[in-house]
């Protein structure tokens, strides 16, 4: 059920609003000041704000502009629902960044082809935003926010002289796997991995995919030890837990690299290939191995 937030103080278009959305099946709530609006939509963020102008503290439009400045709620349509309807105050509203205007005084009839719209239009995004942060076999992160995610930690390591790790993990003969028991059963023993990689990590830690059979784990404030002994946990794991014997009867074990990001690599990209060369080394010794980056 979409949630639907109405900011509005006079008691009349509220009981109005409700009745006719609650009828469409929306989940409605409602604010009375523009403190309380942005309250909710910090901590319960509606799917859509049907947003009054005139309001006893903030302005509709502030509450507006506020919305807009944070990133967090780049697809959340704001339609203005106000009596004022001069150009003026619809230009200031889409200026602002509102979505729609309308006036009360429109039939019932348009406000609710209007809704329709903006929130069929905000599933369109969530969607194209989702499949760009998520990857949509494992449903961890994607190689797109890897990228941007390491280049995030390393700016706020250099700039607050705080560790930061990257490993990046390979699962051990994928292409055997693949071969002798087909693609869908590659692709669920991927996704199980992926489960497992989740699970074992710390909460502040990510998991995302990096291609083919590789996953990466962002790993802030770690040094190189931390990373390794995490790294070496997960490998063990993999190899001894019996949830991945319905899948496949080989046995499976994972290689990874890891390294630790240096002032001195002016592009994070030197940090990525740092660890590929760390996992190639560790695969060359063996595989079922963890391998921490060197310069010797």
């Amino acid at each position: 059920m979409e949630k639907i937030l109405v900011v509005e103080d006079r008691v009349s278009d509220v009981i109005f609003l409700k009745k006719i959305l609650e009828k469409e099946k929306y989940d409605v709530v409602y604010a009375e000041n523009g403190k309380d609006a942005l309250s909710i939509v910090e901590n319960s963020t509606p799917d859509l704000v049907i947003l009054d102008i005139v309001l006893p503290d903030i302005d509709g439009f502030e509450i507006c502009k506020r919305i807009r400045n944070n990133n967090k709620f780049i697809s959340l349509p704001v339609l203005f629902y106000s009596a004022i309807k001069t150009i003026d105050d619809k230009l200031l509203g889409l200026e602002m960044g509102a979505s729609d205007f309308l006036s009360k005084s429109a039939d019932e009839r348009e406000l609710l082809a209007r809704i329709k719209n903006l929130l069929k239009a905000k599933r369109k995004v969530d969607s194209a935003i989702s499949s760009s942060f998520y990857d949509p076999l494992t449903n961890v992160y994607s190689p797109q926010y890897l990228g941007h995610r390491i280049n995030e930690e390393c700016i706020r390591s250099r700039r607050y002289k705080r560790d930061f790790s990257f490993m990046l993990m390979g699962v051990d003969n994928f292409k055997v796997i693949n071969n002798a028991f087909g693609l869908n059963t590659g692709d669920r023993m991927l996704k199980k991995i992926a489960e497992l990689l989740v699970r074992n990590i710390r909460s502040a830690d990510e998991v995302c995919r990096y291609k083919d059979d590789e996953f990466g784990v962002i790993m802030p404030e770690t040094n190189l030890r931390g990373a390794f002994a995490l790294a070496e946990r997960i490998r063990d794991f993999i190899s001894s837990t019996e949830e991945l014997r319905a899948e496949c009867t080989l046995k499976l074990t994972v290689s990874c690299g890891v390294s630790q990001y240096d002032n001195e690599l002016t592009d994070p990209k030197k940090l990525i290939n740092q660890v590929k060369q760390a996992l190639k080394q560790a695969k060359s010794e063996g595989r079922n191995k963890t391998q921490f980056y060197s310069t010797h």
